[in-house]
């Protein structure tokens, strides 16, 4: 073999190992760059938790976000603070500056209101006739009787009711268009007659909070409005929320819990707001509206889960006036939202759209699903 074919060889050898470095080289950068760039994606998609917590409505209230950046996560619990503050001082029934009180200290004038008691009292009218009566924000007057505004109870006597139920009429109240800007809408009530968000303010608050949310570009949230759960997608893992629903002979423990994802979820039950009288009987918060009275149902607790907050909220105490059998046959005819009925009995009863995301704590005596 020649020394020139030799040479030759070494140097097309050496070539071919310099392209094969350099081809290395490359597949590494490449490498390289993917492991920067996927990097930075996963640095992008990391969620911030932030939380906050306040006293608004006669409650405490907790909201929790997940966003892009802790900047923005504190703007959204600010702009939802904020905006259930402000439907606060608009809904109230003792800020004396508020539409709904200023309502209830008018005798028979008219009143100027704000675009949010329109949409209340729009939605109060669709559920007065929904629930034929059970569900009433004119109410007022006997619940303030009761003393459940005061915390001054007393048992009410048959004729004291008699002369305030006709005030109770929620078919007298009249809405009107205004043509102030500010103050667009004029409510006129019949004298003696007084009205009470209580039942659906939250609820209502918990879907503007979430409109609120969506504005600010956040996808994933839970709120706890006093027990009012409004969750906003998914958690950041790709899970559901799991909510518990209170053990009515124990609150501090649960007796089940459910999974949803933007849903509302709300409980009523005569557990928690209640006095007993001298005769013994426990009265609880939640009225029946044809009687006057404090509700007498065989339902320790109702849960609705439903995607609107005032929605869930105006049939969670609704279905608890009706009682088992009735509240079951509403959902059968309406057939727009899912439950939970805790019953006296120790039973637990849910509709068939929440099997598989309801999971049970408490040692039920029966359990029924209802198709």
């Amino acid at each position: 073999m020649s020394i020139t074919f030799f040479e030759n060889y070494l140097k097309i050898l050496n070539m071919f190992l310099y392209f094969a470095k350099f081809l290395r080289m490359k597949k590494f950068f490449a490498y390289s760059m993917s492991f920067v760039l996927f990097g930075a994606f996963l640095c992008s998609c990391k969620q911030i938790k932030t939380f906050d917590s306040f006293n608004s409505m006669n409650t405490y209230m907790t909201v929790q976000v997940f966003s892009s950046n802790a900047k923005k996560g504190q703007e959204a619990c600010d702009a939802v603070r904020d905006e259930i503050c402000q439907l606060e001082k608009i809904l109230s029934t003792t800020i004396s500056e508020s539409d709904v009180f200023k309502i209830n200290n008018s005798g028979q004038g008219e009143v100027f209101v704000h675009l949010p008691v329109k949409e209340l009292l729009d939605f109060s009218s669709y559920m007065y006739q929904k629930t034929d009566g059970l569900f009433n924000p004119a109410i007022y007057p006997l619940i303030r009787e009761w003393g459940f505004t005061t915390e001054n109870y007393k048992i009410v006597e048959q004729n004291r009711i008699n002369e305030l139920l006709p005030l109770t009429n929620f078919s007298k109240l009249t809405v009107t268009q205004a043509e102030s800007e500010n103050l667009p809408i004029k409510v006129h009530v019949s004298e003696g007659m007084q009205i009470d968000f209580g039942g659906i303010a939250k609820g209502y608050a918990g879907d503007k909070a979430v409109e609120v949310l969506c504005e600010h570009g956040i996808k994933s949230a839970l709120l706890d409005l006093g027990g009012n759960i409004q969750a906003l997608g998914k958690k950041i893992d790709g899970s559901l929320w799991t909510v518990g629903i209170k053990c009515p002979w124990n609150t501090e423990k649960v007796a089940c819990a459910v999974k949803i994802e933007s849903k509302a979820m709300v409980t009523s039950g005569g557990y928690e707001r209640f006095f007993v009288g001298k005769d013994g009987k426990r009265y609880i918060h939640i009225f029946d509206p044809n009687t006057g009275c404090p509700a007498e149902s065989n339902l320790e607790s109702v849960t609705i889960v439903c995607t609107k907050g005032v929605y869930a909220d105006s049939l969670s105490t609704s279905l608890f006036v009706m009682g088992k059998e009735r509240a079951i046959d509403f959902w059968k005819s309406a057939g727009d939202f899912d439950f939970v009925l805790i019953t006296k009995e120790r039973e637990l009863v849910y509709s068939a759209g929440l099997s598989g995301a309801i999971k049970l704590i408490y040692p039920f005596e029966k359990v029924s699903i209802i198709e």
